[in-house]
């Protein structure tokens, strides 16, 4: 169902733009643009700070509100985290984000200064690669997408999968050229993750815990 879910956002969004960029006349913005993205909740006390490049595009729908696609790729890294058992760990995650977006400007968008706020749904691919890891093979993390009693030599590996969620935010872009400007945004990413079941396994969680995350990026790019 997670996967099902993305396919769909992704081929009713790419069904409408032909229909959009049609209707009339529109302009089309294209943006790239890189920078760190905070993990927050437990998901930030294991990993690190991310990174990674952004690119997108934006049809007009009037000159106040775009119809956005983006597409972004997030990079996370820990060395030698120690869980609840004691086990040490190496590992990285990295997350394919694609999102479909209203975007709103704020101000008139030929402004030197353009304010805007932006949000809607995506989906996220996130995976999970641990490449060293120290312990007695009990190991219960969300995170991690591993919860048992395993043998040290399974314990190694990637794993992960699609989940759906959603994205807010805004920002402000200072023109440089006629058709170009240099933008800064920050977004909140609220992504939906499945639920591992942690009962007989003696962890500090009862029942379930979620692998839901929680991701603020902050983007320094180029739109034109």
């Amino acid at each position: 169902m997670r996967v099902v879910k993305s396919l769909i956002l992704s081929a009713v969004f790419v069904a409408l733009l032909p229909g959009l960029a049609s209707a009339q006349d529109r302009k089309i913005h294209f943006n790239i643009g890189a920078g760190p993205t905070f993990a927050g909740g437990d998901l930030g006390n294991i990993f690190s700070t991310g990174f990674g490049p952004t690119l997108g595009v934006t049809f007009d729908v009037t000159p106040r509100i775009g119809l956005q696609f983006e597409y972004s790729y997030k990079w996370f890294s820990v060395e030698d985290y120690e869980d609840a058992f004691a086990g040490r760990f190496s590992a990285n995650h990295n997350m394919h984000v694609l999102n479909y977006n209203l975007i709103a400007n704020l101000n008139a968008p030929e402004s030197k200064a353009r304010f805007y706020v932006v949000g809607g749904a995506g989906s996220y691919n996130r995976s999970v690669e641990i490449t060293q890891y120290v312990g007695s093979g009990i190991i219960c993390d969300p995170y991690f997408y591993i919860c048992g009693t395993y043998p040290i030599n399974e314990v190694i590996g990637e794993r992960g999968g699609w989940d759906f969620g959603f994205n807010i935010g805004g920002g402000v872009g200072f023109k440089i050229a006629e058709t170009a400007e240099f933008y800064v945004d920050f977004k909140y990413h609220y992504v939906s993750g499945p639920d591992v079941n942690t009962t007989g396994i003696p962890t500090p969680y009862t029942g379930t815990k979620s692998a839901t995350g929680y991701y603020y990026p902050i983007t320094f790019g180029f739109r034109f």
